[in-house]
């Protein structure tokens, strides 16, 4: 080898070392500022002062439920105001950091109790039995933290709150066990996911071609919609990759493209550690994959056609993850002592966060109609 051959040898190699010294070094950027921004400690709720609001509620606990400890975190401008337990989506997907970074108006009216469930979020270890993640367990899990909370804070009832996964869960534990409940209120209402998935397809091929996206109807056209004895990793498979066509053409998020800045606020958020991060990221993936065979051979309209306590259902005119037709279906044949259905016109999966102040109205006004039985 000749002395020229060597030199080259050298620069190649310390440019890959330059290379890689720069990449360690913004993974260690990163890494310092997700533990600079998640303490995995409360955020405190603050007044137009930005001294800590009197009165106000924020805290993170655990307990221990089903025999796993799991963790709540509590928000709320007023302790005394009535409490609302938050059944998040997924299944495995969190939705904590999403309510105080795209709606903390909320918690002027209510006490938020945002249960990260078992296996998501900070309530996910590697410990939890596989055969656990069953509907029926979640179910006793909705009715164990339900209990909590009516000791915890005194109330003879509570409100209960359901977004994606978390309204199937929460309409089947309402319905289980009414007697806790004032009311229960679903958001982006999961029905019948197996109908619901049919036109979400339809949907996104039928966009692909009206927007003249070749490249889409060529990777839409080539998947196979899983019939009903498909297996759960079929499953999975098509509907993360058809997932990336219903927020691409805005049915995940009315008018947006991309689920970018809502992974941000989760990966930033102060609520978590950096390995309740790490978490969040494992038990999506563990959730989703022995959660899903519930969701998707679920049918409300079969298995339930009453309910013992009033039921609201919010939904947005654009949702092609939990379609509108599908939810709209469903509330018309339920019977329930009072039941009402809102449509939002500028909403797609999550009208909590796209028109909050809309959303947040109907709430606290159908809210007010149930404590006081007007």
């Amino acid at each position: 080898m000749n002395n020229n051959t060597k030199m080259k040898i050298k620069k190649i190699l310390r440019g890959l070392l330059y290379v890689l010294g720069g990449f360690l070094a913004v993974v260690l950027i990163l890494l310092i500022v997700l533990l600079a921004r998640g303490p995995g400690k409360p955020v405190p709720i603050k007044g137009p002062d930005g001294e800590v609001l009197p009165g106000s509620i924020s805290r993170i606990e655990s307990l221990v439920i089903g025999d796993i400890e799991q963790y709540l975190v509590i928000r709320g401008q007023d302790s005394t105001n009535p409490v609302m337990l938050f059944l998040h989506g997924g299944p495995g997907s969190p939705e904590t950091a999403l309510m105080r970074h795209y709606n903390p108006d909320i918690e002027e009216d209510f006490v938020m109790v945002y249960w990260e469930q078992r296996g998501a979020g900070k309530s996910f270890s590697s410990g939890i039995p596989a055969e656990s993640m069953t509907m029926e367990r979640m179910i006793a899990d909705t009715r164990e933290v339900s209990e909590y909370l009516l000791r915890r804070f005194g109330r003879k009832r509570i409100f209960l709150m359901g977004h994606s996964w978390g309204s199937l869960l929460g309409m089947l534990a309402a319905h289980d066990h009414p007697a806790y409940y004032y009311a229960f209120f679903g958001v982006g209402q999961v029905a019948h996911q197996f109908r619901a998935e049919r036109i979400s397809y339809d949907w996104v091929l039928q966009q692909a071609h009206e927007r003249g996206d070749s490249k889409g109807i060529r990777k839409l056209s080539a998947m196979a919609f899983p019939d009903s004895l498909a297996s759960n990793d079929a499953w999975i498979d098509f509907i993360r990759k058809e997932r990336n066509y219903v927020t691409l053409y805005g049915g995940a998020l009315h008018g947006e493209s991309s689920i970018g800045p809502m992974i941000r606020v989760i990966m930033t958020a102060r609520e978590y550690s950096l390995i309740d991060k790490v978490n969040y990221l494992r038990g999506m993936l563990f959730s989703l994959d022995k959660l899903w065979p519930a969701v998707i051979h679920t049918n409300l309209v079969h298995a339930i056609d009453s309910m013992q306590v009033p039921v609201v259902i919010l939904q947005g005119i654009h949702d092609y993850q939990t379609p509108y037709a599908v939810a709209r279906d469903f509330h018309d044949q339920l019977k329930a002592p009072q039941k009402a259905f809102f449509r939002f016109e500028y909403s797609a999966h999550s009208p909590l966060w796209e028109e909050t102040g809309k959303f947040n109205a109907i709430v606290r006004d159908r809210a007010k109609v149930f404590l006081t039985g007007e």
